[in-house]
Formats: structure tokens, C-alpha cells, sequence
């Protein structure tokens, strides 16, 4: 190899060291924020009964948690700036959708149990797709419907049909959420994509806590010392879940966070056989594998942006 040819290769190698850097930190990175995402979004249901098992009230709840989203979400993502009226319109359509979602998930668990929850919001993925299919965002396969129905029998043998709670008021509040946090993410995916998604949530949260001083507080009257404890951990938990979740929507897209989602209710399963030792049937092991499995599968191919 002559001395030109040296040359040339050795700066091919320093454009592609730092290409693969990138892709490798990139990785990591969403990774790391699925996984935030995740466990934080796993935790509020569980919470939120804890709060109704001390006979708190479910607009308290709400109060108390937006209030300490607005206030813990600066400290956590340490970016603010103007992003104009039209942006502002905008990013106020999303807060109410995240509100209207929060609130309708908290509602729905005073009549139904977690796990079932959890288990109807495991259709929102499907939404999702389908949506973004119609507008041209993605190409959807068999192969993805194929991984989503593995995934959705893997949530529901984790599910212990005999003790759950079944309510129709509660069926209807949930499918709600399931329909607002459907429009929340196919539309904050077009703006996380002109718009950092620490600054969105910085915006989502300080509207929101905007609404709930403003709007629904003067109606909640005197909120108990209890609200305020376990509304603190919801507003913790709301606040970490919405900014790794709008990192991972940014970089994977509004489908394919959505479908890695459904893993939030094998974590609790393995985290209870793990931690609390409750014993794992083989139909949640079983359930557990097929929600993996469904995962990897259910693969979207993104259409060329314009």
C-alpha cells in the first residue's frame, strides 16, 4: 500500500470510528431511557391504589401529582427557552391529551384492578400503528401483527382472571386513556421532532400545572396529609416517565416505543418473583417469553421521510 492509499485509508477510518461511536452511544442511550421509562410508568398504578386503600380520592390524587410534575420537572430536565405562539398551541394540545390520559388512568383504577389496566393499555401500540400507517409515517407487516398478538397473549396469561376486578365505568375510563395517549403520541412525535423533548416536557408540565391550579383545584377542597405522600411519588415517577419516554419516542418512533412498552408488565411480574419472592406460575413464564418474543418481532419499517 503506497503512501497516498495509507492516507486515504486512514481517514476513511477516522470518519467511520466516530460514525459507529455515535450509533453505539445512541443505542445506549434509548436504551437506558426504555428502561427509565419503563420502571417509572410501572410504578403509578401501583400507587395509586395505595392511595385508595387509605380511602383518598382520585381528583386529589390528580392535584397533588400534576402540582409536583410542574414543580420537580425544571430540576430534572434544565432547559427552558421561548418556543413561540405556535409551537406553544401546539405543545398546549399535548399537555391537555397527557392530562386527560393521567386522569382518566387514575379514575379507572378506583374501579378496576392495576394489572387489568395495564393489560387494556397494552392495545394502545395497535393504535398507534395503524395510525401512523394511515398518515405514512410506517409500513406495517405481518410480521409486526404477528409480534403484537404474541405479545398481548403473553400479557393476558400473566393475568390472574379470578381475582380481578371487572367494572364497566372502569372499562370505559381506561379505554379513554387508551384513545387519548394514542393521539398524545402520534402527535408528539411530529413536534419531539423540531422540538428537544426535555423542553416539551418542561412546557407539558408547566401547562399542566397552569390547569390544575387554575381549573380543577378550587374544586378539590382540602387535600389530606395522605394525598400529598403518595401524590408526591406519582408526581416523581410522571415526571422521570414522560422525559425518558419522549427521548426514546424521538429516537425510535411513536410505534416502536409503544410495542417495547408492553414489556412494563412482564418487569412487574419478574420484579415481584424477583423481589417480593411471589411465586411465578408457568402460564406467566410462558407469558413472559412470548412478550419477549413479540417484541423482537414486532419490527416496524419506517417509510422515507419527505
Amino acid at each position: 500500500m503506497n503512501k497516498l492509499e495509507k492516507s486515504q485509508h486512514s481517514e476513511a477510518s477516522n470518519q467511520t470510528k466516530p460514525t459507529d461511536d455515535k450509533i453505539t452511544n445512541t443505542k445506549i442511550f434509548s436504551s437506558a431511557c426504555v428502561v427509565v421509562a419503563i420502571l417509572a410508568a410501572s410504578i403509578e398504578p401501583i400507587v395509586v391504589k395505595l392511595g385508595y386503600e387509605q380511602n383518598l380520592l382520585p381528583l386529589h390524587l390528580l392535584v397533588v401529582k400534576t402540582l409536583i410534575g410542574s414543580i420537580l420537572i425544571l430540576p430534572l430536565t434544565r432547559t427552558y427557552r421561548w418556543i413561540g405562539f405556535k409551537n406553544l398551541a401546539r405543545i398546549m394540545f399535548l399537555a391537555l391529551l397527557l392530562l386527560s390520559t393521567s386522569a382518566l388512568s387514575i379514575f379507572a383504577l378506583k374501579h378496576i384492578s392495576a394489572v387489568l389496566a395495564i393489560t387494556i393499555i397494552t392495545t394502545t401500540p395497535a393504535f398507534v400503528a395503524i395510525i401512523n400507517q394511515i398518515i405514512g409515517r410506517d409500513e406495517l407487516t405481518p410480521k409486526f401483527w404477528l409480534g403484537f398478538i404474541l405479545c398481548f397473549v403473553g400479557v393476558c396469561l400473566g393475568l390472574e382472571w379470578s381475582a380481578l376486578s371487572m367494572s364497566l365505568l372502569g372499562f370505559v375510563l381506561i379505554f379513554g386513556a387508551v384513545l387519548t395517549s394514542t393521539t398524545y403520541r402520534v402527535t408528539m412525535e411530529g413536534t419531539a421532532n423540531r422540538l428537544s423533548p426535555a423542553l416539551i416536557s418542561t412546557y407539558l408540565f408547566f401547562i399542566n400545572g397552569i390547569i390544575v391550579v387554575a381549573f380543577i383545584m378550587p374544586f378539590a377542597g382540602k387535600i389530606p396529609d395522605g394525598a400529598w405522600q403518595i401524590g408526591s411519588w406519582m408526581g416523581l415517577a410522571s415526571a422521570c416517565a414522560n422525559v425518558a419516554f419522549l427521548f426514546a419516542l424521538h429516537l425510535l418512533g411513536s410505534t416502536r416505543i409503544s410495542i417495547i412498552n408492553i414489556l412494563q408488565r412482564p418487569a412487574i411480574i419478574v420484579a415481584a418473583a424477583i423481589i417480593l419472592k411471589e411465586p411465578l406460575s408457568l402460564a406467566q413464564g410462558v407469558g413472559v417469553a412470548l412478550v419477549l418474543i413479540g417484541v423482537q418481532l414486532a419490527q416496524v419499517k419506517r417509510k422515507k421521510k419527505t
